[in-house]
This record gives structure tokens, C-alpha cells and sequence, in this order.
């Protein structure tokens, strides 16, 4: 078996959360940078079928969170960046739903929620710049239904952005601009950056952030490896 660094697809990822632990208020971040993760109000470690560990969350007051001083890494501006992850997500009173970010709202940083309106199910990506054009500026996909697991994948390369389907590219409506640093401010994994609102309620399996924006080819081997897990 090949050793976690000569996986192609992990060259230069900085975050890899695969859930093993089953219990507690810490999970683990396999990639080399190794960000200390804490669990706020204990969402729930659940099982799938077919026996693997996810994380789930009530869409209350329930999320994850790096702090700012160990996550300068994660502050993305001008390079590539992708973001990948297992999700389920469920109806909720709040329309939108964090999946993760480190930001503030038009003032700097990225973040990637969910959203509907009406019958539609958008994936976006968001970024902030008060110094930009505009202060927001984003990147939008559809048809995310809710009750079903998706291999969800994100690729920033620049003022585009590629997003993937359960390992299959789809139709991504993008004008990003650069957001501005912010190395000031927490990841967060399931909620807003003020960690009061927009909660997820539903599931969640490796969330994951590489500094460069993957290929095709290599959403549609991450989903083929890890496919069966969900049944998909």
C-alpha cells in the first residue's frame, strides 16, 4: 500500500479530516500541517452501512473550527485552492448552510455553502475583498438535492472555478476576484464565521483543502476510490 504522501492526489494538500475517532470533542487532521480541529457542542459520530464513521450535525449550534494562529496556511488570496468533502445535508429553517470558510463578509477571505431558493439546491463559493470591485464575488453550481450523500469538489484556479459532482465536472457560473487575507480569522466547518447562524444539518466525511486546484481525472479518482462507502 502506498504510503499517505506518494498519493498523488494528496501532493500538496493542507487539510484531511477523515473522521476515525468515533468519540470526543478533538478529530484528527491526517495531512502534513496537522491543524488541531476542536468540535463544538458535540455533533454526533454516526455510522453508515457500511460501518464508516461521519460526523453529524444539527443545524442548532453544532460545528467545527481551527483558530486563526494555526491556520495561516488556509488563507487563500490569490493561488489556486480546492475544497472537497462527503455531504448530506438535510432541509433547514435557515436557508443557507455553512460547509466551511475562513472570512468575514465583504471584507476578506472564502467560504463554500450551500443555499436554496425556491426548488433550487445551489452549491457556492464566496469570496470577500472591501478593497475589490465589489465586495463579494462568487462561484455557483445547481442541483444539489437535499437527503442524498455528495462527493462535492471545488477547484480555484484564479477568477474561475470548476466544480465537480460526484466526480464528474458540472455547469459552474464563476467570476471571482481575489479575496483579501484573513489570517485574522477561524476556519469553521459548519457554520457562519461569527459561529452564531447558518449551521449545517446534515453529515459530513473528510472534508478536505489543497493549495492547488485538482483535475478532473483526480475528482473522478477520489470518488471512485471512496464511492462505496455511500453506496453512490
Amino acid at each position: 500500500m502506498k504510503s499517505y504522501d506518494y498519493i498523488a492526489e494528496n501532493e500538496d494538500i493542507l487539510l484531511d479530516l477523515p473522521l476515525r475517532e468515533g468519540v470526543g470533542v478533538i478529530t484528527t487532521d491526517h495531512a502534513k500541517p496537522h491543524h488541531p480541529v476542536t468540535l463544538a457542542n458535540a455533533p454526533t459520530w454516526t455510522a453508515e452501512a457500511s460501518g464508516l464513521g461521519v460526523l453529524s450535525f444539527d443545524g442548532v449550534n453544532q460545528y467545527g473550527q481551527i483558530l486563526a494562529a494555526n491556520s495561516a496556511d488556509l488563507d487563500f488570496t490569490s493561488g489556486d485552492y480546492s475544497i472537497g468533502a462527503w455531504f448530506y445535508y438535510d432541509t433547514n429553517t435557515i436557508l443557507s448552510q455553512l460547509i466551511a470558510g475562513k472570512y468575514e463578509v465583504s471584507v476578506r477571505g472564502w467560504e463554500l455553502y450551500t443555499t436554496e431558493s425556491g426548488s433550487l439546491r445551489y452549491l457556492s463559493l464566496r469570496h470577500h475583498h472591501a478593497g475589490g470591485t465589489l465586495t463579494r464575488s462568487s462561484a455557483y453550481s445547481l442541483g444539489w438535492e437535499f437527503l442524498k450523500w455528495w462527493f462535492m469538489g471545488v477547484s480555484r484556479s484564479g477568477a474561475d472555478c470548476q466544480m465537480y459532482r460526484n466526480g464528474a465536472a458540472i455547469e459552474t457560473i464563476s467570476a471571482l476576484e481575489n479575496p483579501e487575507s484573513s489570517a485574522a480569522k477561524d476556519v469553521v466547518i459548519g457554520t457562519r464565521y461569527t459561529k452564531d447562524t447558518n449551521f449545517l444539518k446534515g453529515k459530513l466525511w473528510r472534508p478536505r483543502i489543497w493549495s492547488r486546484a485538482l483535475s478532473a481525472d483526480e475528482w473522478a479518482t477520489i470518488f471512485e476510490k471512496e464511492r462505496d462507502f455511500f453506496g453512490v
